[in-house]
Parts: structure tokens; sequence; C-alpha cells
């Protein structure tokens, strides 16, 4: 690397100087990140003002760095032990490889030479930086803080589960019983010999059976009675006969007229 300082202000000449952004474009890109907004490459980026491999492309040839993404080189996990991972993470820097007191880091794009001082004193490390590009580094960072997160919560509902067996809140326990309960039953039935009086229902099913046959009798018995009262002939004195007609006598002729 030569002698100049990361920074954003040597990076915004040289983008107005070679005519890839207006100078009121950039000065607007550094003023935002001053009151709070996005960092000056991320504003570059996100408001489409220069490509995101050109960008790259102008830090490499300004400061003499090699050019190197996440996505030609794998992040090595062993090199974020130790590391203040969300302020890495804040300003788009990520851990590539730690070799012994060596710490390489890949850039997005640039980041000043303030942020790669205070790495290098909370860690004790020696900081080397390579070039990345503004979207890769953003891109692995978002997916691999997902990723973390996801495996959080599932280890938190891992723990929830547990906590719910151990307090016999978990609804298999009660199908368990349930199982046993019926197995139980099966194996004493099972156990019982089938000569034994409790094994014999012959002689229940016969008394049973007897049991309905006396009382299809009695009813058939019943309908018989019916049937051969109504078949039977009726006596004269049984029968409810209409009074005489009254008559009436002609003394003359002795003949009885009916009235």
């Amino acid at each position: 690397m030569n002698n100049q300082r990361l920074g954003y202000q040597r990076l915004a000449e040289a983008l107005v100087q070679r005519g890839l952004v207006e100078s009121r474009a950039v000065e607007d890109a550094l003023a935002a990140e001053g009151e709070g907004g996005p960092l000056f490459p991320d504003a570059l980026i996100e408001a489409n003002l220069v490509a995101d491999w050109e960008l790259s492309h102008l830090v490499c040839q300004l400061y003499s760095l090699p050019f190197l993404n996440v996505d030609m080189a794998e992040p090595d996990p062993e090199a974020q032990k130790g590391l203040d991972l969300d302020f890495l993470w804040e300003t788009g820097v990520i851990p590539l490889a730690r070799h012994g007191q060596v710490l390489t880091l890949c850039m997005p794009a640039i980041v000043p030479a303030e942020t790669l001082g205070y790495i290098a004193a909370s860690t004790d490390l020696l900081v080397v930086v390579v070039v990345g590009t503004v979207v890769s580094n953003r891109r692995w960072i978002l997916n691999n803080t997902r990723v973390k997160q996801e495996s959080n919560q599932i280890s938190s509902l891992s723990g929830a589960s547990l906590e719910e067996d151990e307090e016999g809140g978990d609804w298999s326990n009660l199908f368990d019983e349930a199982d046993a309960a019926v197995l139980q039953d099966l194996d004493a039935i099972e156990s019982l010999d089938p000569s034994s009086p409790e094994m014999d229902l012959s002689s229940l099913e016969g008394e049973d059976h007897e049991l309905e046959f006396q009382a299809l009798d009695a009813e058939e018995g019943e309908e018989d009675e019916q049937e051969d009262k109504k078949m039977q002939p009726q006596s004269a004195s049984s029968i409810d006969l209409p009074p005489p007609l009254p008559r009436k006598t002609d003394p003359e002729s002795d003949e009885e007229t009916i009235l």
C-alpha cells in the first residue's frame, strides 16, 4: 500500500476528476454520511451514481491494493473469533483469514484509516486489507447474520420444548400412557386360561338365548289368544239385540199391525 491514508475525501476527488460522478452528487453523499446516513460507498451504490465493480476498481488503482471479494474467497469462521462483529458488520468489513498475528480484512470498496486503526488497536493484531465490493460484502453479512439469528431461534425453541417435557407438558406423554394402559389390558386377557370360568362364555350365551326365546314364546302366546277370541262364535246372550217393535192388534180382524 502507498503512503496515502485511506479516506473518503481522496476517493470523492478522484470520482469527480475522472468524470465518474458529478461534484454535487459526491458532496451530497458525503454530507448524508455525516448526518447519520449510509456510509459513503454505500450511498454511491444505492443512488446508482457509480457501478459497484467500477468503484472497487478505482480504489485498487488509487491505493495500489489487491482485489479479492467474498465471492472469490470464502471467509474463514476462525478469523472472527475475538472480534467486535457488530462493529465490523456496521462498517461492512469482513474478516477473511488470520495467520498468527496477521488479520486479513475485506473492505466494501473502502473504509477510513481510522476504522482500521480501531480494529488493530482493539485486537492487538496486524491488519492487512484487500478490496472487495459493497454489494458482495453487504450480501454476505446479511445472509450470515440471518442464519445465525435463525439458529439462535431454533436453539431457544428447542430449549423451551425440553422444559415442557420436563414439566410433563408434552402431549406425547399422554399418548404413551394411553398405549401402556391398552397393552396392560391385553396382557391381562392373554394371561387368562381359556378353560377357566372367566373365559367360558358358552353358558352365558345359552342363558341369553334361552331368555330371548322365552320372551318370544310369551309374545306369540298372547297373539294367538287374541286371534282365538276373534274367531270364536259369540252366543246369543252376548249379542246385543235391538228392542222389539211395537205392535197393534185389530179387534175385528185379529191381525197385528207393526207400527
